[in-house]
């Protein structure tokens, strides 16, 4: 650091461990010559503003930041008012930011460029780390053009049936046995026909819908269909999963938790309780609420943002086993992660390209994104050693 006037300063930015040592290894790879030109401009005096984020996402924010620059004491009390604010310029890419500070932008707005910056670093420093993440559509970590900061999770959806557990798909044998019996009985239909709309439109009853069997103006025959093939018994089949409670209970409380079934509510209720998981979620989303359109439509996703209250697709977390689901809730814009890598029927390996990461179980959600969970009481004791 240069005490003459007019010198070039370095501005210096306070971490926590993790971060400081996230940052550091980040700027020594691609990023180290833009990071100099970023963090450094022209400074006449000593005087300093400083301010702190109060922010717990310890993986995408700073815990503080020191500017010193030759501010008047306006431009000073612009600043600060303008942070309390917490405004913020929309630019998209590490590029963007570059050309703003090769044109000579106001210091002030240098300094929440800094912050963006700073968030982007931290962010890509995240999503280089944690194997196997898949940076889709317009987050390739490769491209400055492309990469940008994404907004902090808002809602995570979690599909209920093999997803929120798994029992080797005894449920899905009965619902399947139950919806057979009822289509042949009621409807005539030849055996394994119902199976076959399933394939084809998502779910059964779906299919029978598309197909003329039921109507969705005669809710009394939808809800008597539901009823049927959903009374099983599922506390004899479930049992409470306490590692999934712990999970859950960790998420980041600013995220909002909703289940988006397929299925009807009083199924997924039966199930969240036996689960012993039942008051951990804001709501459930299910067939009716998507008016029988299944999670195949974009419409359902779209609904379900409507009813969880968020409008930024790109906040969303969706949690399935069906690359189906996943694909259209990719194409919606959502943050998608495959639950279960073998498929049901072929027995196979299944993976999407759609998927940010693929999970043997939903246990597995807190290493692949660590970033929604709040931090492990080791994690702590490791930043204060």
């Amino acid at each position: 650091r240069s005490d003459k006037p007019g010198s070039t300063q370095q501005i210096a930015i306070i971490l926590n461990a993790h971060e400081y040592e996230s940052m550091m290894a980040f700027l020594k790879t691609s990023f180290i010559l833009l990071a100099n030109k970023l963090f450094t401009f022209p400074l006449s005096n000593d005087q300093m503003v400083e301010w702190d984020d109060c922010s717990n996402d310890k993986h995408t924010t700073q815990i503080a930041t020191v500017l010193e620059a030759n501010f008047s004491s306006e431009e000073a009390r612009a600043l600060m008012e303008s942070y309390g604010r917490k405004e913020t310029l929309k630019v998209s890419s590490f590029r963007e930011v570059y050309h703003l500070f090769q044109n000579n932008s106001p210091l002030v707005q240098k300094c929440h460029l800094c912050r963006f910056i700073l968030k982007l670093y931290l962010q890509h420093s995240l999503d280089s780390c944690i194997p196997g993440r898949r940076l889709l559509r317009g987050t390739s970590g490769s491209d400055l053009d492309l990469y940008t900061l994404r907004p902090k999770p808002a809602v995570i959806f979690f599909d209920c049936d093999d997803c929120l557990y798994f029992d080797n798909w005894k449920i899905a044998a009965y619902l399947t046995t139950k919806i057979e019996k009822h289509c042949q009985t009621e409807f005539g239909l030849d055996e394994g026909y119902a199976y076959k709309l399933y394939k084809k439109h998502g779910t059964a009853l779906r299919g029978l819908i598309a197909e003329g069997y039921l109507s969705r103006d005669c809710s009394k025959s939808i809800d008597g269909f539901l009823e049927t093939v959903h009374d099983l018994p599922i506390h004899a089949l479930l049992s409470p999963d306490e590692q999934l409670r712990d999970m859950i209970s960790k998420i980041h409380p600013s995220i909002r938790k909703f289940v988006f079934t397929a299925s009807v509510r009083h199924h997924a209720e039966r199930c969240l309780d036996a689960l012993g998981i039942s008051d951990l979620f804001d709501g459930i989303i299910d067939v009716k609420d998507c008016q029988f359109e299944t999670k195949h439509s974009e419409s359902s996703f779209h609904i379900a943002m409507g009813k969880a209250g968020v409008d930024n697709p790109e906040s969303c977390i969706f949690v399935d086993d069906s690359v189906t689901n996943i694909s259209a809730g990719r194409r919606v814009g959502w943050r998608c992660i495959l639950v279960g890598k073998v498929g049901r029927d072929c027995g196979k390996k299944v993976t999407t390209e759609h998927a940010e990461h693929e999970i043997d179980t939903i246990h597995h959600l807190p290493h692949v994104l660590p970033e929604i969970f709040l931090p492990t009481e080791k994690s702590d004791q490791k930043e204060k050693d």
